[in-house]
């Protein structure tokens, strides 16, 4: 009996220590390097996107509501993106997709785009249904829903949904098809 007690002790310490060190890794990802900003401007310093951007500094990124009301007025699609410091595959998609210059200027050149910190804005992140992250979520200039795509994604593959999503061309074809007629 006492040693049932002390291996489940020992597991208990083992599954918490998992646990502490998993969120830690998560948490030591989080270095962003430089021109990699998912937070909108602070208020008081928000300045319209640029489309002639040549090359791209960065996506400019736009708070929920300032972002839906723009994306409304320039009548662009909106990229939103749901995401989180502690979260492992957010920080990957910052530093690897998000980087790439053709994401940036594809972004910034035709859509609208809206991050969302699901630890600041948790009613929001319920409202739209966000259970795991990050999530990607892509919808019409008014707010409509196209489509979302939870997880990690490379710069490829994210550029192909981009202009699936631009060209309209959701509207006609599933995505294997679009696929099939860019690569044909």
């Amino acid at each position: 009996m006492r040693k049932e007690n002390i291996l489940v002790g020992i597991l208990v310490v083992l599954a918490v220590g998992g646990i502490y060190l998993y969120n830690r890794s998560a948490a030591d990802l989080d270095t962003r390097g430089p021109g990699v900003n998912i937070e909108p401007p602070a208020a008081g310093n928000s300045t319209p996107q640029n489309s002639s951007m040549s090359p791209p500094q960065n996506i400019s990124w736009n708070d929920y509501t300032p972002g839906m009301t723009l994306a409304r007025e320039e009548g662009k699609s909106i990229f939103l993106y749901f995401h989180a410091a502690w979260c492992g595959y957010c920080v990957k998609l910052e530093k690897e997709t998000f980087t790439d210059d053709r994401i940036k200027a594809y972004l910034n050149d035709h859509f609208i785009s809206i991050g969302v910190d699901t630890d600041k804005r948790e009613k929001l992140a319920r409202q739209w249904g966000v259970r795991g992250l990050p999530s990607l979520w892509f919808l019409e200039a008014d707010g409509t829903k196209i489509n979302n795509l939870p997880g990690f994604v490379n710069a490829d593959q994210l550029l192909s949904i981009l202009k699936y999503i631009h060209t309209q061309s959701y509207k006609t074809m599933n995505f294997q098809e679009y696929v099939q007629q860019e690569s044909s």
